[in-house]
């Protein structure tokens, strides 16, 4: 009985942090292109599909941010 509730304490905690390591969102390398699994995405498209309701995701944060400051640049115009 003993050695079954030292097994039991033991396997819950790694459940659980198991469980939250893992929300579905990919790493990316490069938050200004995106490369899901060998195919180009944009950002637009990553957060809608990766990062609904995962505001507090790093990986989210860094797409958002990155698309945030590359909605700021202009083209540049030639002269």
């Amino acid at each position: 009985m003993k050695m079954k509730l030292h097994l039991l304490i033991a396997v819950i905690p790694a459940l659980l942090l198991a469980a939250c390591g893992d929300d579905g969102v990919p790493k990316v390398e490069d938050p200004h292109n995106i490369v899901v699994d060998g195919q180009k995405m944009t950002q637009t498209d990553f957060i809608k599909k990766y990062c609904s309701g995962k505001a507090n995701n790093e990986t989210c944060m860094r797409v958002l941010q990155a698309k945030q400051q590359d909605s700021t640049r202009g083209v540049m115009p030639k002269w």
